[in-house]
């Protein structure tokens, strides 16, 4: 009479191993975060995260004024949005036995970011780390990186002041970068600055402008960029098509 019992039993646990990675889907965690950060899942619902809520592919990622966000993904990656950045989460694949299915595409929708390379793009499919924007592709190869999207402002209005012309600009800080567009390759090194106004113009290699948005959180952000930051150093590069 009791065999019942403990088959039910059983089957409850062997159901609850089964679901349980289903609560773990995120591929990426919100390691730090100073001010507000929302996410729009790819069902249409918008919640506000905190630290360590988990991020997932499709995922949307807003951070208002005077907010900043540290994402680390499962890989050792480490995305941090500045102020007014939008970012979609398009795809991301990381399987630590299988090198060859890894896959990270975001897509810079508005705003800046600072980007560190974890072990996607840096082994088996170089290739497959991809940052899309409004003008260009950067595809990374173990890179420290900075990027920019300055809006245009339309038709008939003129460029802000206080920040330079409009397109996407690239600063290295480790790696090397090839930046790619009007079918026509530019390589920029740590220190140098790379500037893309259009995919059908050639990009160009411009001095810093003194008033490009930098990604610089707050001392309070945390352990931002530590010494325990995975990065691939200047031997592999970053690519931007």
């Amino acid at each position: 009479m009791q065999v019942t019992p403990i088959r039910n039993v059983g089957r409850w646990l062997l159901a609850a191993a089964l679901l349980a990675p289903l609560a773990a889907l995120g591929q990426g965690a919100v390691q730090y975060l100073s001010g507000t950060l929302s996410v729009q899942r790819p069902d249409g619902s918008v919640r506000l995260l905190s630290e360590k809520s988990q991020v997932s592919e499709g995922d949307v990622l807003a951070t208002e004024r005077d907010s900043y966000a540290q994402v680390r993904f499962t890989d050792g990656g480490q995305v941090t949005l500045r102020p007014n950045t939008q970012v979609k989460i398009e795809g991301y694949r990381y399987n630590e036995g299988q090198p060859e299915r890894d896959s990270f595409v975001m897509g810079l929708l508005k705003g800046g970011l600072r980007s560190v390379t974890g072990l996607i793009g840096k082994r088996g499919n170089r290739d497959a780390y991809k940052m899309t924007t409004a003008t260009a592709t950067i595809g990374i190869r173990g890179t420290d990186f900075a990027a920019i999207q300055v809006p245009d402002p339309g038709p008939g209005q003129a460029a802000p002041p206080d920040l330079p012309p409009p397109g996407v600009y690239v600063t290295v800080s480790d790696g090397t970068v090839v930046f790619r567009s009007g079918n026509i390759e530019q390589l920029v090194t740590p220190g140098q600055t790379a500037f893309s106004s259009s995919s059908n113009l050639p990009p160009r290699l411009v001095p810093p402008p003194p008033n490009l948005p930098k990604v610089s959180p707050p001392p309070s952000f945390g352990r931002a960029f530590s010494a325990t930051t995975v990065n691939a150093g200047a031997s592999l590069e970053c690519i931007i098509q």
